[in-house]
């Protein structure tokens, strides 16, 4: 008998915990190479070099302020009672140097950001002064160093201010660029290939026949592959033919890291996925104890990752986000594999699971309740429906062990990626 005839007559015999198959997928990830590429280039990209600083930042003393540039002992007893003067000598601005060394007695226009000018140690504010020609008025003391911005101050030369895996984001890329930095290595992109299995799949843009339904997988997963720092290859929709399946999965073999099917994987007789795989590669978990998702399987083929996902669109997608997305994240040696904001919350009201020993995801949508954040579960449950996702703003996970929760519990809500 052949295998997925055996299959179809027992289903899934035994069922493996997640975090074990996770364990043995990773043994079996390669990482990917690196890359160098433009900073002003380089968002939502992986760091694949510690960055170590070049200079020290600000790389000179500057002006936090407008005002006048001083010594601040010509300041010392300054009040709106007692003003002190001095005598301006110049103007220095951002970007400007000057050669003037203010002695006793004398100040300096200055703008913020420009370099503080030899002879001065503090900056008095604009508001604090009155000028009449060049007679400058003082109504504040200042203490040494008041005002002014201190060469590296933010960063000191020779220190480690970013770390392999950083997912570079614009703030990471306005430090590089305060450095001078015009490249960044980075990690290559993970290539993917994506497929939606089903004669019953219809693209969209043509009508809609009878017992077919349109194809949503194909464009959510590719989109979730963008997010998570993949670059498509082709994304399409594939008949239930075995053949096809299989000429598919070899092109995708020769220019895919990564290869992702949707549907045509669980026990139904048109679910020819996991044949194929059998035969050409290895698979290494079909079948994982967790709802939605417990169809998944997990193969390798010519040393590229295959993941079959169910084909119910909320089934795959918390497949990707568990399972396919932390791997793509993982080839890339990203310190954050799961992006995934969290936020803690109390459940509204009880939530039993229909049997233990899997782990249950619960979409919830979060409402705020004077100083509290309330997880209210969305009554929208099957794994087809796709308004269950969009009611909601992320999952709860149900552990294995819990009979569920009861209301009040303090859960950890993972928000949806953005």
């Amino acid at each position: 008998m052949k295998l997925l005839e055996r299959l179809r007559k027992v289903g899934f015999s035994k069922l493996t915990l997640l975090e074990d198959a996770l364990a043995e997928l990773h043994s079996y990830l390669t990482v990917i190479d690196n890359e160098d590429i433009e900073v002003s280039t380089s968002l939502n990209r992986i760091l694949a070099e510690d960055i170590i600083t070049n200079m020290d930042l600000p790389p000179f003393d500057r002006s936090a302020m407008d005002g006048y540039a001083v010594k601040a002992e010509d300041t010392f007893g300054a009040s709106q009672n007692n003003p002190k003067q001095v005598i301006k000598i110049g103007t220095v601005e951002i970007g400007e140097i000057i050669e003037l060394i203010i002695e006793k007695g004398q100040a300096i226009r200055i703008s913020t950001g420009a370099p503080i000018p030899k002879g001065a140690d503090a900056v008095v504010k604009i508001e604090d002064t009155e000028i009449d020609n060049e007679l400058i008025t003082l109504y504040a003391p200042l203490a040494p160093g008041k005002n002014i911005s201190k060469k590296g101050e933010d960063i000191v030369k020779g220190i480690q201010i970013m770390i392999k895996g950083t997912e570079l984001k614009p703030e990471h890329i306005a430090l590089l660029s305060s450095l001078g930095r015009k490249t960044v290595k980075v990690k290559i992109k993970p290539k993917v290939s994506v497929f939606s299995v089903g004669d019953e799949l219809i693209e969209t843009g043509n009508s809609l026949e009878p017992g077919k339904i349109f194809n949503s997988n194909t464009s959510m997963i590719s989109n979730l592959i963008t997010l998570y720092g993949g670059e498509l290859v082709r994304g399409l929709t594939l008949p239930d033919n075995k053949e096809t399946i299989k000429n598919n999965l070899d092109k995708a073999i020769n220019d895919s890291q990564i290869i992702v099917f949707t549907g045509g994987t669980s026990v139904g007789t048109k679910d020819l996925l996991p044949e194929v795989i059998h035969e050409n590669g290895t698979v290494l978990t079909h079948g994982i104890a967790m709802r939605p998702g417990s169809p998944i399987l997990i193969g390798i083929s010519n040393e590229k990752v295959v993941f079959c996902l169910p084909g119910t669109p909320v089934a795959a997608y918390i497949c990707f986000l568990k399972i396919v997305g932390p791997t793509l994240r993982k080839l890339m040696k990203c310190i954050n594999i799961d992006p995934r904001v969290e936020v803690k919350a109390s459940i509204e009201h009880d939530i039993p699971v229909s049997s233990m020993g899997f782990l249950n995801f619960l979409r919830v949508k979060i409402e705020k309740k004077e100083d509290d954040f309330i997880a209210i579960p969305v009554k929208l449950k099957g794994s087809g429906v796709i308004t269950s996702l969009t009611q909601s703003d992320g999952i709860i996970e149900i552990t294995p062990n819990l009979e569920g929760l009861k209301k009040g519990d303090n859960v950890i809500i993972k928000l949806f990626p953005k």
